[in-house]
């Protein structure tokens, strides 16, 4: 007999991953296929939307190759990285490549928005409160009425990679309601027409959108067919990567229970029923499911800074030999510190001008203390977001690639002073959606019964008190680096501008 499950796609920033989980969150097969980063000009960071696709077809094509007809595909869900846009026409053809999260073109535009409404009027016409970014539709959409009117003019739709993705296998253009904030109020779930007059692009641009569990569509005859996939198979509308990751992270708990979703970048908070008193400054507060809200911080550079390191300076490629470097040095790094603003920085304080930085170097560190140091400079990051929460959550789960790094789990738990569990899975976002799947084929009554049967703890690192005291000693001195240098951050950026 054949075991059902849920074909899940994660769509990431530089890699997609495929994976195939059953009812009770198992997982029984995955595969994986990367695409490049494009860097046209200075602060732009590009995707091509057809390599990606052209990337999932491949590991849709070798899915049915390598896992021949052992399993039940019942449907397939999608979650993908966030606030990634570009524009399609009428037929469907992209018209620009993928503005990247990562891309600060339309920083200048951010500014205008904060400066033309009140933080109370942006809360009003978003339902949420986040800081506004150059990642946000409405700056992108503002920048592209500014550059690139004509192109404005022809397209159809601004979307992100899941829509495109869920285009080409059902025909039906679909976008779920969290992926579009910052220009669908997440509580009132109505379309912001103010903000997009003040974009200059008309209503239209947005696609139409629903709950992440509806179906979107199913697949297609010919495109099943050449890809060997089910004909008229659900594709459930799905997540952006972080929600999708959270639920398949924590669930959908009432009491605030603390999320660390590892990645390209690094998301840290909690999601609860429990009201909180005020909006932290420099965090980002909506709703999540129901009337359990989401309270969170993301880093730039998470995983990538460390990616970063071992491609350039580590003696190791390899990420087995990280744990050994890491222990060869004490917690501290010996004084040596690293800010890991290799890409600006979003939380706390979406600062685009930030930069990486190894403070403190001494004739005696070594390429070991510059690794922990980067491990450290993450943990560090990652508690200038909490730092800033109301209360601590009494634990974080943590997900996603990094999780399976058994000293960085260590480190971030005596950094936070709180313990971290880390989950049987590494791949969080997938099984999200497959609990979103879950509900949508009726396996389980709601989504949280459907967490409750799907995830499961691997393992608990509990904080050292003697390294979690040395540790707050040295993030403040992480706290005054940084504003010691934030000036220096934006002389050098307009130095390098004036250059190009």
């Amino acid at each position: 007999m054949q075991n059902s499950v849920v074909l899940t796609l994660d769509i990431g920033t530089t890699s997609c991953k495929l994976v195939l989980i059953d009812k009770n969150g198992h997982e029984l097969f995955s595969d994986k296929a990367h695409y490049p980063l494009l860097f046209p000009k200075p602060g732009q960071v590009e995707q091509d939307p057809q390599a990606i696709w052209s990337s999932i077809q491949t590991l849709l094509k070798r899915l049915s190759r390598d896992a021949g007809e052992t399993y039940d595909i019942e449907a397939m869900a999608i979650s993908s990285q966030i606030s990634a846009h570009f524009l399609v026409d009428e037929a469907g053809t992209p018209l620009t490549n993928i503005i990247s999260w990562m891309d600060s073109r339309a920083a200048a535009q951010a500014r205008d928005l904060v400066s033309a409404y009140s933080k109370a009027q942006l809360r009003d016409a978003l339902g949420m409160d986040m800081l506004i970014g150059p990642a946000f539709s409405i700056p992108k959409l503002k920048w592209l009425a500014t550059h690139a009117a004509p192109t404005l003019a022809r397209a159809r739709y601004l979307i992100q990679i899941k829509e495109y993705v869920i285009w080409q296998l059902t025909g039906e253009w679909r976008s779920d309601l969290t992926s579009l904030k910052g220009v669908v109020n997440q509580q009132t779930r109505r379309l912001s027409t103010e903000l997009l007059r003040w974009a200059g692009a008309p209503e239209g641009i947005i696609p139409p959108y629903g709950d992440p569990w509806e179906i979107a569509g199913y697949t297609k005859a010919d495109v099943a067919g050449n890809l060997n996939i089910p004909v008229a198979m659900p594709v459930i509308l799905g997540w952006n990567d972080l929600n999708a990751a959270i639920l398949g992270t924590v669930g959908v708990p009432r009491h605030n229970s603390g999320f660390d979703i590892t990645g390209t970048s690094e998301h840290i908070g909690f999601v609860g029923a429990e009201v909180l008193a005020t909006s932290p400054e420099g965090i980002n507060c909506l709703p999540f499911v129901d009337d359990v809200m989401l309270s969170y911080g993301v880093t730039s550079s998470g995983g990538q800074a460390l990616q970063w390191y071992m491609n350039n300076i580590a003696v190791s490629k390899n990420y087995v030999d990280i744990e050994r470097h890491v222990h060869r040095v004490p917690p501290g790094a010996e004084q040596l510190l690293f800010l890991p603003y290799i890409n600006g920085e979003r939380n706390p304080w979406w600062n685009p001008n930030a930069q990486g930085v190894f403070f403190g170097l001494r004739a005696h560190h070594t390429k070991d203390h510059m690794t922990r140091a980067v491990l450290e400079g993450v943990g560090f990051a990652l508690k200038a977001n909490t730092s800033r929460l109301e209360t601590m959550p009494e634990a974080f789960v943590i997900s996603g690639g990094a999780s399976a790094l058994d000293i960085w789990n260590q480190i971030k738990a005596d950094i936070m002073g709180v313990p971290f569990k880390k989950l049987n899975t590494t791949e969080a976002g997938c099984l999200g959606v497959a609990i979103l799947a879950a509900k949508a084929l009726g396996w389980y009554r709601s989504l949280t019964v459907a967490s409750e049967n799907m995830i499961r703890t691997a393992k608990v690192y509990t904080p050292n008190s003697e390294n979690h005291r040395l540790y707050n000693q040295k993030f403040t001195t992480y706290l005054r680096l940084y504003d010691a240098l934030k000036p220096v951050f934006d002389v050098n950026v307009n130095q390098v501008e004036e250059v190009e």
